[in-house]
């Protein structure tokens, strides 16, 4: 699969604060934007309500022809028909190979050269790596900038995006780095 050039990060969906309908009319929100791969996160449900709301995702991403990856156990994947898996920082350091069969997309989430290597060794259809810039999501975690974005990026031959403080306006930046495009909240 052809990656595009921005991976949107779901805000993570917490139903004791919002709607399944105000969720997926935010998320439609962006689709209409142009978002075509989408990451969906809701760790706090249990796994029917989980599965129940994935459903919906996907059938919402795919009527605009996009693609959804699950930040959820490898088996819900299935389950639901979603395109891939991404492997959040815990979920992969605790992989050794790799999750699902090469037909569906997984993504692993990094912080250095030798995370995003092992990405690659357990064949990872691409990788995030952050933080490029400050983030409030990870303020114990230093930001290791552009130079050093685009160093790590020149090591690896899988497609990263630049995750962590970068929206819409970093995207030239993250191009000439060398990223596939950028990933997060306000990536459009």
């Amino acid at each position: 699969m052809s990656l595009p050039s921005h991976y949107f990060v779901m805000p993570a969906f917490d139903s004791s604060s919002e709607t399944e309908e105000h969720f997926l009319a935010a998320l439609e929100s962006h689709l209409a934007a142009g978002v075509r791969l989408v990451q969906f996160r809701a760790k706090g449900l249990a796994a029917e309500a989980y599965r129940s709301l994935a459903l919906r995702v996907v059938a919402l991403v795919r009527r605009y022809d996009g693609k959804v990856l699950l930040n959820a156990p490898a088996d819900m994947v299935k389950r639901v028909g979603a395109d891939g898996l991404h492997l959040d920082s815990k979920a992969f350091s605790a992989c050794d190979s790799r999750p699902l069969p090469d037909s569906y997309l997984v993504a692993a989430s990094g912080h250095s050269l030798a995370a995003l290597k092992r990405a690659e060794q357990i064949g990872a259809s691409f990788a995030v790596l952050s933080p490029v810039k400050y983030t409030k999501a990870h303020p114990d975690l230093e930001p290791i900038g552009w130079s050093s974005f685009a160093r790590i990026v020149a090591q690896l031959a899988i497609p990263v995006f630049a995750l962590g403080g970068v929206s819409a306006a970093d995207a030239e930046d993250a191009r000439q780095a060398g990223a596939q495009g950028i990933a997060g909240r306000r990536c459009y």
